[in-house]
């Protein structure tokens, strides 16, 4: 474990491997800890960190507001404080709105950009995680340990991480306030004006079983340039843990290989989503 101060608050975060940096952000009610499978694959050609949000795992929050503005913020500080340049940014749900954001804002640190079942405007989230930005609601799940166990564990699926106990223990250490002012916060955020601008390769990857966020957010970005889409039609909210092969082979491929903008045809990612039998979701 190691440990970081920013802005008078700590990160912690994990490091593994050589090489170029990968940067793994983990979603809301998450951790680090639910990336490491996917990680030890990349940390055999990547350099991979991973860091818990401020409110979230073993980060504390002091003073900064939990935000998508804000958690975009302390992935820069984050690379400042390393010493990084230019990363290699990978999000998955809540942080893979944050990594889109953060590609957006502050293009010349981010080399490449992966989302994972990210919610590109607030509506996409599920009925479930609406109802958390009432304060009371928030309140009583963040009381009732054996719910955010039970749910959390549902979320992940078949996982076969044998440590899924502290996934589920990382589940439980963010208060109601954290649980409540992040969701707030992606209920607010509507990237869709934004992603004209996107400079960035983009890998967009969407489970097409997914029950958070709405798959149909892979749509969003028929007209971008720059994004590759893959929808996953087995899995559901957490791809890299239903179906872990397929796609820690098409992140690694585009992890490695210069990017080539494709044409808005149908097939366009069809050379891209062969290797997990992926398509785009249709409108």
């Amino acid at each position: 474990m190691s440990m970081i101060v920013i802005d008078n608050q700590t990160v912690h975060y994990e490091v593994f491997g050589r090489g170029q940096p990968v940067l793994f952000l983990h979603g809301w009610m998450g951790s680090w800890r639910y990336w490491f499978p996917t990680i030890k694959q990349v940390a055999e050609r990547y350099r991979a960190y991973s860091f818990d949000f401020w409110g979230f795992g073993e980060s504390r929050r002091k003073k900064t507001p939990e935000s998508i503005q804000n958690y975009s913020y302390q992935v820069i500080r984050f690379l400042d404080a390393l010493g990084i340049d230019r990363v290699l940014l990978v999000g998955h749900s809540m942080g893979g709105m944050v990594a889109l954001k953060t590609a957006l804002d502050y293009p010349s640190r981010i080399a490449k950009v992966v989302t994972v079942g990210a919610p590109i405007a607030g509506s996409s989230l599920s009925w479930f995680l609406k109802l958390t930005y009432y304060q009371p609601i928030a309140n009583t799940f963040a009381h009732t340990p054996w719910l955010r166990r039970f749910l959390f564990r549902h979320f992940l699926g078949e996982t076969n991480d044998p440590a899924v106990h502290e996934i589920l223990e990382d589940s439980l250490k963010s208060s109601a306030i954290t649980l409540q002012r992040s969701i707030a916060s992606m209920l607010h955020t509507d990237l869709r004006p934004e992603l004209a601008r996107l400079t960035v390769p983009a890998l967009v990857v969407h489970g097409g079983r997914d029950e958070i966020v709405n798959p149909n957010q892979a749509n969003l970005f028929q007209h971008v340039p720059l994004a590759q889409v893959v929808v996953m039609p087995k899995s559901r909210h957490f791809p890299f843990l239903d179906e872990p092969e397929q796609f820690n082979s098409l992140l690694l491929g585009f992890l490695a290989h210069d990017f080539v903008a494709h044409s808005h045809s149908p097939n366009r990612d069809a050379s891209l989503a062969s290797a997990v039998n992926a398509r785009p979701l249709r409108p």
